[in-house]
């Protein structure tokens, strides 16, 4: 059994401008994550029966890094600028309104927990796939045959290193954006013992070898 016996990319005209879209503007680390972002969604979508619409959670999937590139990085948030360059995309495309807004709710809260299970089934797997490829989620459910296959067909190329790099350059121009809340400063000031998971460290330590 191969890979596509285990995932289904839609074979949309959609999905195929938005997958040409990302390949242009990403490094190929970066496109190698968001596919394996679709793959581990996906799969985990398919262990769990999820309902959702198969077109519109790839082309989030595939479109949710966009404000990590240098073509669309704007002057938001990385995870805005990319929402907001995917939902242009689609409004070229003569997508209707209420199909972009669900777009644009998975890419722009991709980073942040509980909200998008709230949301919509798209949003929820957006973020489970990207996260178990960045290791903040366990990929226990995922068979070794087939992370190897994902593996195979979306190579890691240093993706540990090379995504801490990128989000960094953001962050170096965009300071403020890296605020997502002011929960963690009243915490750390006022709760003792107060810690939280190190996203570089989760990153390093995720069970990849690159």
């Amino acid at each position: 059994m191969g890979l596509s016996d285990h995932i289904c990319i839609p074979d949309t005209a959609l999905c195929t401008a938005a997958a040409e879209m990302a390949r242009m503007a990403s490094r190929t680390f970066l496109y190698n994550h968001v596919c394996r972002t679709y793959a581990f969604g996906a799969l985990a979508a398919r262990q769990s029966q999820m309902q959702y619409d198969p077109e519109l959670f790839y082309v989030a999937a595939m479109l949710h890094d966009l404000g990590l590139t240098e073509t669309y990085q704007g002057d938001d948030r990385f995870e805005i600028d990319g929402a907001e360059a995917a939902a242009a995309f689609l409004a070229r495309q003569n997508v209707e309104q209420s199909r972009i807004d669900r777009v644009w709710d998975a890419i722009a809260l991709h980073t942040t927990f509980s909200i998008p299970q709230k949301k919509s089934p798209e949003a929820a797997l957006v973020q489970i796939g990207a996260a178990m490829d960045v290791g903040v989620l366990p990929h226990s459910q995922v068979t070794p045959e087939v992370m190897e296959q994902v593996l195979d067909a979306y190579p890691r190329l240093g993706f540990k290193r090379a995504m801490e790099d990128a989000l960094s350059r953001v962050y170096t121009r965009k300071p403020m954006t890296a605020l997502h809340n002011f929960g963690a400063d009243i915490a750390q000031r006022n709760v003792p013992g107060f810690a939280v998971p190190h996203f570089c460290d989760m990153l390093h330590e995720a069970d990849f070898p690159e």
